[in-house]
């Protein structure tokens, strides 16, 4: 085993693979999605790990993923050993690529939020979504420091794609804002300060993203 999180357990497959095994009991479709997901944006040529197949191991379903090695952009942030504003630059620089990009070939974020957000039986805010703005950015939905890995020859490799969706950019940097916030509120503003992006322009999303 090489990693476990809340949903998943990681091992090393061999010949360069890594196995993400889901944990017993953990819905199906959820899984496919993420393999559908990852296939997507592999194909749109970002920098991430190969999908290669869906597996089922000991009654569990799992996604067999090409390994990638290298320490996380959180780790660098903890150790402090670099500037953090150079390692936000680079971060945002990295977000703003993935928003750069369009994909009709993932769920709009408006089903998602429905999704999870009646999930954690809220209803009350389900007509909010409603009045959300449509898009079409490629949204990884999860962009935060622990998903990126820099590689020993300084890449970034982004991993986790089971919130990925599509819509406005100003949801996935809210998102990530809240996600950052949560950490350390002077990193949260130095993104947003990166992305060129206020927080009264984030601030109609801000209630969806903590069910994420």
């Amino acid at each position: 085993m090489l990693g476990k999180g809340n949903t998943a357990e990681v091992f090393d497959y061999g010949d360069g693979k890594v196995l993400k095994l889901f944990l017993s009991g953990y819905p199906k479709e959820y899984a496919m999605l993420e393999f559908q997901n990852a296939t997507e944006v592999f194909r749109l040529g970002l920098s991430v790990p190969k999908p290669y197949e869906m597996v089922v191991s000991k009654q569990r379903d799992g996604i067999v993923y090409e390994k990638a090695e290298g320490r996380t952009l959180a780790e660098s942030l903890n150790e402090g050993r670099e500037d953090k504003n150079i390692i936000l630059r680079d971060f945002a620089c990295l977000h703003r690529k993935w928003l750069s990009l369009h994909s009709g070939n993932v769920l709009s974020y408006k089903v998602f939020l429905r999704t999870v957000v009646k999930e954690a039986a809220d209803e009350s805010l389900l007509s909010g979504i409603d009045v959300l703005p449509d898009g079409d950015c490629l949204l990884h939905g999860d962009f935060h420091p622990e998903n990126i890995l820099v590689t020993p020859d300084a890449s970034p490799v982004v991993i986790d794609f089971m919130n990925v969706c599509r819509g406005p950019a100003l949801y996935d940097i809210a998102r990530t804002y809240f996600l950052l916030s949560r950490r350390d509120s002077s990193i949260a503003e130095l993104y947003l300060k990166e992305m060129d992006t206020e927080k009264e322009a984030i601030a109609p999303y801000l209630k969806f993203v903590p069910y994420l």
